[in-house]
């Protein structure tokens, strides 16, 4: 039994064979798999719509997963996926200060459990504001001018920055006229002058917002409730040269506006895919570095007109083509999948794409987003049918007759519709 015994000693550090009584160290246990917590960490606050990553550690000793579960316990937004140790959250539209609770469960002990809440900032009262309101315009005219009215009429107040948002519609003024936007509330009409344009083969009119003397045209207010009021000076000068003497002669009238208006609820599309279908015209802009190996990196800046084409793919994906012209062409490369959701955000998966010939034995490969990042492209839309897309692209191109024509292009792409 001797033998056995010392057999057994060696391999399970045992006591008590052959003749031992007492037990010895061994029986403390060395080297037990423990986690002792889970701390998750991020930035607070965050933007609306913006996107930022969360980090999970896991505390323990021995060896364990490093990989959590996330969810969200409270508030709105999105995560990137349920596991691993790190994740992407992205932020809807919120109209007011929004808390939000992201918790990481330890895949290895699912007691331990790490919990991080920031903050996601309110949209600036410009993004809040807009919409279309059902509205009354009341106006009185100079003698001599066409007669004052007070109809009910729609108003839209459309987005164009987190400062200024557009009012259509506007008499003289086809494309509408812009409308500063504070934080409290207040709203201020830049002066501006309207294109002159023939009024007859006499006459030539042009529309003026605001007094000569004043760089503002007017002045209104808004509040959280969606109650409007703006009012603006309006002037119309028109200038003749005509029969039956070649007089020549000119006259202004000078406008009051009144707008009263609340803003109407918001009526969203049954399906995000189904609106944003078809042409968005707009902006491109691209930063290009290229890298060939043995050389400096180079840059290249695009800044150019572009459409783009979204396709259906199914109730949450569409897909992305751009659109020559002219004739307005759709691209026949197979394009970018793009997630869509009902929130008023995109996100483009990164992605590899297979590898194409580009002709005298080259080679290309396409990929959306960096090496190893968890950032996608991220954009946004919204019920007007503005959109906006921001993405990484890169290209890798190979030909096997030049060194100089191995090289890597990474391009920060933003894409902005333009109505």
């Amino acid at each position: 039994m001797k033998p056995l015994c010392a057999l057994l000693l060696f391999l399970v550090s045992l006591s008590g064979c052959g003749g031992g009584g007492a037990s010895g160290p061994a029986d403390a246990g060395v080297g037990l798999d423990a986690v002792t917590g889970v701390s998750v960490t991020g930035a607070d606050p965050i933007a609306f719509k913006a996107r930022t990553v969360l980090r999970a550690v896991v505390e323990g000793t021995g060896t364990f997963s490093a990989d959590v579960t996330w969810s969200i316990m409270s508030g709105p937004g999105r995560l990137s996926s349920v596991g691993g140790s790190s994740v992407a959250y992205t932020a809807p539209f919120v109209r007011e200060d929004t808390r939000v609770t992201v918790q990481a469960v330890s895949q290895a002990d699912s007691s331990k459990v790490g919990v991080f809440t920031f903050t996601v900032s309110r949209a600036p009262a410009a993004r809040r504001m807009a919409g279309i309101y059902d509205s009354v315009l009341s106006s009185v005219t100079s003698p001599g001018g066409p007669s004052g009215s007070s109809q009910p009429w729609p108003y839209t107040l459309a987005v164009v920055s987190d400062t200024q948002v557009r009012l259509t519609p506007v008499s003289g003024f086809s494309a509408g006229v812009l409308v500063d936007v504070g934080e409290d509330g207040t709203l201020t009409l830049p002066a501006i002058a309207s294109a002159r344009t023939p009024y007859d083969e006499y006459c030539i009119r042009q529309y003026l917002l605001g007094d000569a003397a004043s760089p503002v045209a007017g002045a209104g207010t808004w509040d959280e409730e969606g109650n409007l009021s703006l009012s603006w000076v309006e002037r119309l000068a028109q200038e003749c040269n005509g029969p039956p003497w070649g007089q020549h002669w000119s006259s202004e009238w000078r406008t009051t506006y009144e707008l009263t208006g609340v803003r109407m609820p918001d009526a969203p599309p049954a399906s995000a895919v189904d609106f944003l279908v078809g042409h968005h015209p707009g902006k491109y802009v691209g930063l290009e570095e290229k890298t060939v190996p043995g050389h400096s990196p180079t840059t290249k800046l695009w800044d150019v007109p572009m459409s783009l084409y979204m396709e259906r793919v199914d109730d949450t994906q569409m897909r992305v083509r751009k659109v020559s012209s002219p004739p307005p062409t759709i691209d026949s490369w197979p394009g970018i999948f793009v997630d869509v959701f009902e929130d008023g955000t995109f996100e483009m998966p990164a992605s590899t794409f297979a590898p194409y010939s580009g002709g005298e034995d080259c080679e290309w490969q396409f990929f959306i987003g960096d090496s190893g990042s968890l950032e996608p492209g991220t954009g946004t839309w919204d019920v007007w049918g503005n959109v906006t897309f921001e993405w990484i692209g890169r290209y890798r191109h190979d030909c096997i007759d030049s060194e100089d024509r191995h090289y890597v292009t990474r391009t920060r792409n933003s894409f902005k519709s333009e109505w």
